[in-house]
């Protein structure tokens, strides 16, 4: 369906931010190189489905990226949360590294999951629940 991100490109988009973002928190980025031209924030999902990985690569990216992020937010120093966000798009909304961390850990989550969930509907799967 035209301008809906599919199931492939929101488990990449989630498992490029958390990387990222593990990155400014002490981490290393540890995704292969080309996902973030494919998962990037502003990126064009792609009705090709080989150019994407697979499912359980995406899923194996994402949970081992979100654990590594989870840990990094809890263990995150005081200076490192108060550091301005550096997103252009959160400026305004979430001006501290602090607030921006929290949004990805729930609201950024939540927005791309109502999204995976939208896609089973539109390709005829029942609700979960």
């Amino acid at each position: 369906m035209p301008g809906v991100n599919h199931p492939a490109w929101v488990l990449g988009h989630l498992a490029v931010v958390a990387d990222g973002v593990s990155e400014k928190l002490g981490g290393k980025k540890t995704l292969p190189t080309t996902w973030p031209a494919l998962f990037a924030s502003g990126s064009k999902p792609s009705a090709t489905r080989s150019l994407y990985p697979s499912r359980e690569e995406l899923l194996r990216a994402l949970e081992q990226r979100y654990e590594d992020l989870r840990q990094r937010a809890a263990t995150a120093s005081p200076e490192q949360l108060s550091q301005p966000t550096t997103s252009p798009r959160a400026k305004e909304t979430l001006p501290t590294f602090k607030e921006f961390l929290a949004f990805l850990l729930t609201g950024h989550v939540g927005v791309h999951v109502g999204q995976l969930s939208s896609w089973r509907r539109m390709i005829g799967l029942p609700p979960l629940f």
